[in-house]
């Protein structure tokens, strides 16, 4: 999940790693500065499976909110591709699970890490770590964990 702030343009973004009971394992809230949202949302990615990892999970169960980045995690992309070196380190982490599920779900379903992206652009260019769900994010986190069904706003053209 990537969020820009309106008043600087700066981005932010956030993650959670979850068991199969939905339980926080982890979390992570990165302040990414000045940049392009597709690109920082690969970054995400890419620090989130790093956490997996170093976690050892087994089983992931990958949710994006970017369908571009889901797909190109997926199909994999062009060397010629701006997100080719990303999305190509992701793919080599991801090949070092057993099992591995990607797919796009709407920014509506993840409140978690929209909260943690909200809350990174208030500290420095760096990745936080949490090991449990931070004030900011615990009532976002305990909504989601309880399936709360949120309203989506869709744009309609005239």
């Amino acid at each position: 999940m990537a969020t820009r702030s309106n008043q600087y343009d700066f981005i932010g973004a956030g993650g959670i790693i979850r068991d199969h009971n939905g339980d926080w394992l982890s979390g992570l809230s990165m302040n990414l500065g000045v940049g392009q949202v597709i690109n920082d949302e690969a970054r995400r990615m890419l620090s989130g499976l790093k956490l997996a990892s170093n976690l050892n999970s087994r089983k992931l169960e990958v949710e994006s909110d970017s369908a571009i980045v889901a797909k190109l995690l997926i199909e994999g992309c062009p060397i010629s591709h701006p997100l080719d070196s990303i999305i190509n380190s992701c793919r080599h982490l991801i090949n070092g699970f057993d099992e591995v599920q990607i797919r796009h779900i709407f920014r509506e379903c993840k409140c978690t890490a929209d909260a943690l992206a909200k809350g990174s652009l208030s500290h420095d260019y760096d990745i936080v770590s949490f090991d449990a769900p931070p004030p900011h994010a615990a009532s976002a986190f305990t909504d989601d964990l309880c399936d709360l069904p949120r309203a989506r706003r869709v744009r309609t053209r005239p």
